[in-house]
């Protein structure tokens, strides 16, 4: 979390520097809607089954809610930065050994950067995002505790794309490597709105 939060810090700082100088060129948004995710849940069970030496089976959440907040720096009428925070809804998982189970949460937050080209209504863009992805640091299951995760951080890429009408925009954009696991992974579709 300290990683992210020192990027954000510097990348507000940034974008109010930029606004102040060029209050034309630069426009904020909020983006809401559902999220895709793989977060983990496999590589949990396979640490319950090392630990436990017994078989482990999961079932998981597929989607949540997610937000994001962002700046659009335009570069001319075809090209701009984007930089933005997003923050997700809770994805569940459930494991289960000999009969007793336990539920663990998973979330991601992050911050990204991207290039977005437009033509008319289309754009599209490729950055890349420093992300957390955080779930409990112990299960308790059937009497026993053990201890199966923690906060992962870490950096990928992104590629994204959609239609924009005015003010208003719908897309879906695609995160690799949530927290740096390169088992995680998740697909946005939202609807945004920018001022």
């Amino acid at each position: 979390m300290k990683n992210i939060n020192k990027i954000l810090s510097i990348l507000i700082f940034s974008l109010i520097c930029f606004s102040n100088a060029n209050s034309n060129e630069i426009k904020f948004g909020i983006e809401g809607g559902l999220t895709y995710a793989d977060m983990r849940a496999e590589e949990t069970a396979q640490t319950l089954a090392n630990l436990s030496g017994s078989t482990v089976t999961y079932s998981y959440d597929e989607a949540t809610w997610v937000g994001r907040f962002f700046a659009d720096y335009s570069l001319s009428n075809e090209l701009s930065i984007e930089a933005g925070f997003f923050l997700t809804g809770s994805l569940d998982a459930t494991y289960t050994i000999s009969g007793a189970s336990a539920t663990e949460s998973y979330d991601a937050r992050g911050v990204d950067m991207a290039l977005v080209a437009k033509q008319e209504e289309l754009f599209f863009k490729v950055g890349m995002h420093s992300s957390e992805l955080e779930g409990q640091a112990s299960l308790t299951i059937g009497g026993t505790t053990y201890s199966v995760s923690e906060t992962i951080s870490g950096s990928g890429f992104l590629v994204g794309g959609g239609l924009q009408l005015d003010e208003s925009r719908v897309g879906i954009t695609y995160y690799s490597d949530l927290g740096g696991d390169s088992d995680s992974d998740m697909t946005t579709l939202y609807y945004g709105v920018m001022f």
